[in-house]
């Protein structure tokens, strides 16, 4: 089964629908989580749309296949968290995916890569997200069909950051991208200050992620 729901962009193609999800969260923390699933969800988007357009323009056959793959699972991931939010409560998260839409689209500035560098912080900084949202004890780790989904997007994100970061490092000198990759680590902390609450809800103290996230991590764009 398909639809063309989306969370921040259209799709190009029909989603393909995941198997719904048994959710056993509590109340109070469902509704963080359906907060937070909107903004996992136009990151997965956006990704897809810049995986197929980087493949498209790059002209090495091996490498456009491997970012038509990623492009394949950013998709799976969307299908993925569309199930989650289906199981979760309907609130309000307009302003954090227009705010979460406007970052996106600045990603894609400037080189191929430059889009590349921006894309390796910005992967890296989702499995930071992730990591915090699974720890050990808090409400996401004790659901464990929450947690398997989650981690499973984790699990692909760290492959993706490997890749973005392979390509720019085979292709030019990583250290003058990392400004433009920590432009964009500080800008997606920003765009997660709209969020503190519901990470709060979920355990995860959000100043202590803000930080984090605005820090590149070391050797990210360095041989």
């Amino acid at each position: 089964m398909t639809t063309a729901t989306t969370f921040c962009f259209g799709a190009s193609r029909a989603r393909l629908r995941a198997a719904p999800l048994d959710v056993r969260l509590g109340a109070d923390a469902a509704s963080a989580l359906a907060t937070l699933v909107p903004l996992l969800g136009c990151g997965e988007e956006a990704a897809a749309i810049a995986f197929d357009g980087l493949a498209a323009r790059d002209g090495d056959p091996a490498t456009a296949v491997a970012l038509r793959t990623i492009a394949e699972e950013e998709r799976v991931h969307d299908s993925l968290l569309h199930s989650l939010a289906e199981a979760l409560p309907a609130v309000s998260t307009e302003a954090l995916q227009q705010q979460a839409r406007r970052f996106h689209i600045q990603l894609g500035r400037g080189s191929t890569l430059a889009h590349l560098a921006r894309i390796a912080a910005i992967d890296a900084g989702v499995c930071l997200i992730l990591s915090r949202l699974l720890r050990p004890g808090g409400p996401v780790s004790d659901d464990t069909a929450v947690a398997q989904m989650l981690a499973r997007i984790r699990r692909d994100e760290t492959r993706h950051v490997r890749l973005s970061r392979a390509l720019v490092l085979e292709r030019a000198e990583g250290r003058p991208f990392e400004d433009v990759a920590a432009a964009a680590r500080e800008a997606l902390a920003n765009v997660i200050t709209l969020a503190a609450d519901a990470f709060e809800g979920l355990a995860v103290d959000p100043a202590r992620l803000q930080a984090d996230l605005r820090a590149l991590p070391q050797g990210l764009l360095r041989a």
